[in-house]
């Protein structure tokens, strides 16, 4: 007697299409060589002014690779369990033909979790956001912090716990996506309520 194997529709469904699996892997392929080329880049930007002794990295541009390093450990994590990161189904088939799609999606964790980082280190700043487990921020030793200049140059966190603080916030923005729009919107309900922020 002839075995004839069948599978239910239902059984079908859950099964992922060769689409989504090469787009899958062209995902991780992408995110990770993004990963890689970010941390090795800021690693030899470090390096390379240690070695010089001409200049420096801020502490902002350390909190937006944070950010950046954030969103990208956030997709991977994502990716790896093989959750649907894709906005719609239509989009596989085109990250399967066109590459440079998926390196532009592979981009996006980073531009949204540097973005993030920025507006939480602004918060920051501005003082907005206080506690002990938020960085407090003061001028440098002789140095005006009044206009502009001052604030990008000579404003920051003060001291090593705080540049941490600062660092450690900058990736939790990036690796959390809903992490500052909450914020955000906590501020903008809290206005529009007419109270005062905590």
């Amino acid at each position: 007697m002839e075995n004839i194997h069948t599978n239910s529709p239902l059984t079908e469904s859950l099964k992922p299409d060769q689409d989504t699996l090469d787009a899958h892997r062209l995902m991780v392929m992408w995110l990770f060589i993004s990963t890689i080329a970010l941390g090795l880049g800021f690693l030899i930007l470090m390096l390379y002014f240690d070695m010089t002794g001409e200049g420096g990295v801020t502490i902002m541009v350390a909190v937006i690779v944070a950010g950046a390093g954030g969103g990208f450990v956030s997709s991977l994590r994502r990716l790896y369990s093989f959750q649907d990161v894709f906005p719609r189904r239509g989009y596989v088939r085109l990250f399967r033909k066109m590459n440079f799609y998926v390196i532009a999606y592979s981009l996006v964790p980073a531009v949204v979790g540097m973005i993030g980082a920025v507006i939480v280190y602004l918060l920051f700043a501005a003082d907005l956001l206080k506690g002990d487990l938020f960085p407090e921020f003061h001028c440098a030793p002789e140095k005006t912090c009044t206009d502009f200049h001052g604030f990008v140059s000579y404003w920051g966190p003060e001291g090593p716990a705080a540049n941490a603080k600062a660092i450690v916030w900058g990736f939790i923005s990036g690796f959390s996506e809903r992490f500052v729009p909450d914020i955000l919107n906590r501020f903008g309900s809290q206005h529009t309520g007419g109270k005062q922020p905590n």
